[in-house]
């Protein structure tokens, strides 16, 4: 087999792999957007344009930067993905301005169930990370074994399965992985189970917790979630989150199957299109309840919720001890608009408090990875400084975009 990164060996997010065997089938792995450019444009020769030579696309997890171009490849090219990551990310294509969802065929995949395409065996195996049922994938083909993780990270909700099932794939020839944490100090991150810890502190001291947080990052809800639970708050999703929440398992906090969970529907969405308001308002409209402003409550909030936080809680004093809790990456801080939306928190005498820990690899987990699969090489994509990988890792190889590597 042979590998070629066509795009990720210089940047976080919108990393693309090229995997091809020596008869010829050849596979993608991931196909993003940049992050600091969601209107990619990308001219691939049979994967976008022109007679297709690529036997499937195969996507990691829902965030934009790993899936969010799949519109621009060819439509008889065929693309794998996990079911709910799909759904996740076209609900988020619906409340995000200028995404598009995926509308074209696609085949589910299973983890733990082997894919054979062409003379390629591919395995999706369940991995830890911020985005819903993300997966890494086993490539196996011309007598080697390749692993691409993905994103991932070991000291979430699925943390304790981490080295079972780099056990269960066992000895691989090429581990190709993310290095998004490099340049940051990232000995070791904080678990979700310290985090609550600390939020069940935070809560005991606020009648009403404000909480900023992606809403596809469902490790985090249900943190807070427990916080919630545990401080005898009313917890309250706003609409974007409730869909996402109310279309997943029910053991997940929703709406629709937890008493203690209402949904905030924004005065904006009641000016979106008829089509919007029937398939996404219509069916959380008997959700919305009046009762946990009554009370003590925890709610989860957007930037975009700003007049109605004043309007509707600030101005009718329904925010008498509240804070609002910060649980995203630190650099998203220095958007302007971010800088204004916590200002005006502070100005309505809202305590500021920081409490995160990353989605992706600490150093820890990254070479626990190199020590139990033990690869004969390792590339680093996802990341800003590649030049650190041997600092970590044994058995690195640096390349560059578009550079082909045999295994």
């Amino acid at each position: 087999m042979k590998v070629k990164i066509l795009k990720g060996t210089n940047q976080i997010g919108g990393c693309i792999t090229e995997i091809f065997s020596n008869s010829g089938t050849k596979i993608i792995i991931d196909f993003g957007e940049d992050l600091e450019e969601t209107k990619t444009e990308i001219h691939i020769d049979g994967l976008t344009e022109g007679i297709s030579k690529y036997s499937g696309v195969f996507i990691t997890h829902s965030h934009g930067d790993h899936i969010g171009l799949v519109g621009q490849i060819n439509k008889d090219i065929p693309l794998f993905i996990e079911k709910e990551s799909k759904k996740i990310y076209n609900i988020s294509c619906d409340f995000i301005k200028d995404s598009i969802p995926i509308t074209r065929d696609t085949t589910y995949f299973t983890f733990g169930e082997k894919i054979e395409i062409g003379d390629l065996t591919v395995t999706p195996y369940l991995i830890d990370h911020s985005s819903y049922n993300s997966c890494m994938f086993l490539i196996e083909g011309d007598g080697k074994r390749i692993v691409h993780t993905g994103d991932y990270r070991n000291h979430g909700r699925k943390g304790k399965n981490f080295e079972s099932t780099l056990k269960k794939i066992g000895k691989i020839d090429l581990l190709i992985t993310e290095g998004t944490t490099f340049g940051r100090n990232n000995q070791k991150y904080k678990t979700e189970d310290d985090l609550l810890e600390e939020a069940n502190l935070i809560f005991e001291q606020y009648h009403q917790v404000l909480l900023l947080q992606s809403s596809t990052n469902i490790d985090r809800l249900v943190t807070f979630y427990k916080a919630s639970n545990h401080t005898k708050k009313y917890f309250v999703e706003d609409l974007f989150t409730a869909t996402i929440t109310s279309n997943l398992k029910d053991t997940i906090p929703s709406p629709e199957t937890h008493f203690n969970v209402s949904v905030w529907i924004m005065n904006k969405y009641y000016k979106k299109s008829k089509e919007f308001q029937e398939k996404y308002i219509v069916p959380m409209e008997q959700y919305k309840r009046n009762k946990p402003f009554h009370h003590d409550f925890c709610m989860m909030i957007k930037q975009s919720m700003l007049k109605d936080i004043k309007e509707k809680l600030y101005e009718k004093g329904l925010l008498n001890n509240a804070c609002v809790i910060y649980s995203m990456w630190d650099g998203y801080l220095e958007d302007e608009k971010m800088k204004d939306f916590i200002e005006e928190l502070k100005n309505m005498n809202i305590k500021f408090i920081k409490l995160h820990t990353s989605g992706h690899a600490d150093i820890n987990a990254m070479k626990k990875v190199e020590e139990v699969l033990s690869p004969n090489k390792v590339i680093l994509i996802h990341t800003e400084h590649k030049e650190k990988a041997n600092e970590v890792f044994k058995s690195a190889v640096e390349i560059s975009d578009n550079e082909e590597i045999e295994v």
